[in-house]
């Protein structure tokens, strides 16, 4: 004997609280979200606190650190200002972490864009793919084609749906190990800043006159078109630290995890970033990087490590990073669409109820 279908609502929150076409005031709303929104993911809850950590610190450092602080650098004019807005970013993308860590430990669950999955994914990660294939393609000292470019990348996304969608903790553990390598990665930049100042061909006592207090914000630009556009390029190098939030639903423990990944993995980005910032200012001539920008961290190693070999660890480090970045925007779009799809199953379903 079939058991009859229950509501998709119990009563005390749907019917008995409609007079005439009125919702008492008893009637909770968040109720209903918490009824049809997903508390767990389909296969439980995977990412642990670290995982939710490498997962932001990975969408967070992209490849725009090896080349933003050189623009920002050469349209602000000074290293004063330059830095300043790093520290300015950083403090706006903690605000806004804020206000979104206020809402998602109120509802703790993934929530994602209204919109296809292929189109998400194409349209986000398509560039990253583009990024990782013309670097590793530079760094094998091969011809970068078209053709090449189009096969590598379909190939290189391809390869990771499949990682993802046959074995989660597969994909998971590939997407730490590369947050993993690009946080080890930035430290090694660090450290080589710092040993750099005893090293013949570094520029720091070149730049030491320009570097000092006195003359730190010498040559500033302070027209508003530069100072936006500046904010705008920083801003975005901090975009994207809500990225755990769109998939709480497969984190563990979720509201004690965001209290304290969030925060930290903000911390680490922006200490990472303005470190690489003064250290490329160390051992770069700052002529040389008003005149080459975007190529910074290219000079950057060049003056470590030489010519040769500069010019094939850089194209690692980006595509290292960019395919870190494919990873983790891949996991988190499909992950953050399915509460929506389920949502919307759910909602189109209670209407058909209430219209029969």
């Amino acid at each position: 004997m079939s058991r009859p279908s229950l509501p998709l609502l119990s009563p005390t929150k749907s019917t008995d609280n409609l007079q005439d076409g009125h919702v008492s005031p008893a009637f909770n709303h968040r109720s209903i979200q918490l009824d049809t929104l997903p508390k767990t993911a389909t296969f439980g809850p995977n990412l642990t606190c670290t995982s939710a950590y490498m997962l932001t610190v990975s969408r967070i450092i992209g490849s725009g650190i090896f080349a933003t602080p050189g623009n920002i650098y050469k349209s602000v004019g000074s290293v004063g200002l330059a830095v300043t807005f790093w520290i300015v970013g950083a403090a706006i993308a903690a605000c806004g972490l804020a206000v979104s860590m206020e809402f998602r430990c109120m509802l703790p669950r993934s929530d994602g864009h209204r919109v296809a999955i292929q189109a998400m994914v194409l349209g986000f990660t398509a560039s990253n793919c583009i990024v990782f294939v013309d670097y590793m393609l530079v760094a094998l000292d091969m011809e970068v084609t078209a053709f090449a470019q189009r096969i590598l990348a379909v190939g290189l996304l391809t390869a990771i749906t499949i990682v993802h969608g046959c074995s989660l903790k597969t994909g998971i553990w590939i997407q730490n190990g590369l947050a993993w390598v690009k946080i080890g990665l930035m430290a090694f930049m660090a450290i080589l800043g710092v040993v750099a100042l005893s090293l013949p061909q570094s520029s720091f006592f070149e730049n030491a006159e320009t570097l000092s207090l006195a003359r730190l914000f010498e040559g500033s630009r302070w027209d508003l078109v530069t100072l936006s556009t500046a904010l705008f390029k920083v801003s975005y190098s901090f975009a994207d630290y809500v990225n755990v939030h769109n998939v709480l639903n497969e984190v563990k423990d979720p509201v004690r995890t965001l209290k304290t990944m969030a925060p930290t993995a903000l911390l680490t980005v922006a200490i990472f970033y303005l470190t690489l910032n003064i250290t490329y200012f160390i051992v770069v001539p700052l002529e040389e990087i008003k005149n080459n920008g975007e190529l910074i961290a290219a000079l950057f190693f060049q003056r470590i490590f030489g010519a040769s070999v500069g010019s094939t660890v850089l194209p690692i480090l980006v595509a290292i990073s960019a395919a870190g970045n494919v990873m983790v925007v891949t996991f988190t779009l499909v992950k953050s669409a399915q509460p929506a799809n389920v949502r919307k199953v759910l909602t189109e379903c209670f209407q058909a109820r209430v219209n029969q």
